[in-house]
């Protein structure tokens, strides 16, 4: 009887044998798993899974280990989406144990522009905003006007900004708006801003004088810094911002400005569609 298939069997037990010795050492040898792995895949099962990023984190696992780690972190970076689910929010509060604040938390986003500026050339290049602005500042007669070219509505992970047909300018939906910011950075006009949703009013224009330059000017509709809105607001519900050299209003406490709406010569400070509230 041959003895090859008995030295084959030896070798096969004796191979064997060491994988199973050298997987018994690297279990030891190697680090163990980090126990907030099983926390932070029970907290994104926890979170809306959308991957847009708006936490600033490159998806929801990645946030999901970062709350695992700091459960404080929330307050500092919140899931906009989850805000947004009131049942799904209390969830996520319970299984944390803690309570965020829904007064700091529930923003949108606004633009600072009416579309009234006309156009001075004709723009054929790269359809961006932030391409169409490095050629003589953009191609409106106003400097600080929204080009409408939508690099805000492609940086919104819900949709919520859309271009207005007739005026080209972005228009936000606060129905949609989960109030992540991402569009803010995106506008090379600087024109998108982030308010508590219960602010009642913004200034639809962001024409700043003090930087003008010959041959642009501010549209029909333009702010014309005479600060009536801020003379008509003895309880501040009006200020200056002396960066701007614009009206400006308070985000702590979004008081209705009834009598600076009422009395703007250009009609610029317009209402958002934050419900009436009694002061």
């Amino acid at each position: 009887m041959s003895s090859q298939p008995i030295i084959t069997i030896l070798l096969l037990t004796l191979i064997g044998l060491g994988a199973g010795v050298a997987i018994f050492v690297i279990s030891k040898v190697l680090p163990k798993e980090d126990p907030s792995f099983e926390e932070a895949e029970k907290i994104k099962d926890l979170l809306p899974g959308g991957e847009c990023g708006a936490c600033g984190y490159p998806g929801c696992f990645a946030y999901a280990q970062a709350v695992a780690k700091d459960r404080q972190m929330p307050a500092r970076a919140p899931c906009r989406p989850l805000v947004q689910d009131e049942e799904g929010l209390r969830r996520f509060e319970a299984h944390l144990g803690l309570s965020l604040n829904m007064a700091q938390l529930g923003r949108r986003a606004l633009v600072h522009c009416s579309g009234d500026s006309p156009n001075i050339a004709t723009y054929n290049g790269i359809n961006s905003c932030r391409a169409a602005v490095q050629l003589a500042s953009g191609f409106r007669e106003c400097l600080y006007a929204c080009l409408g070219l939508g690099d805000c509505a492609h940086a919104c992970p819900v949709n919520a900004i859309t271009i207005d047909p007739e005026r080209r300018v972005a228009v936000v939906d606060w129905k949609k708006c989960i109030g992540c910011g991402l569009c803010s950075p995106a506008c090379p006009q600087d024109l998108i801003d982030l308010v508590p949703k219960a602010m009642p009013q913004y200034l639809g224009c962001n024409y700043q004088a003090a930087k003008e330059i010959p041959g642009r000017k501010r549209c029909a509709v333009g702010c014309i810094h005479c600060r009536i809105c801020v003379k008509v607001s003895p309880d501040g519900e009006v200020g200056w911002s002396a960066e701007k050299d614009l009206p400006c209003f308070d985000p702590q406490r979004s008081r209705l400005a009834a009598a600076a709406i009422a009395k703007c010569p250009r009609k610029i400070i317009l209402r958002t569609a934050a419900p009436e509230k009694s002061e």
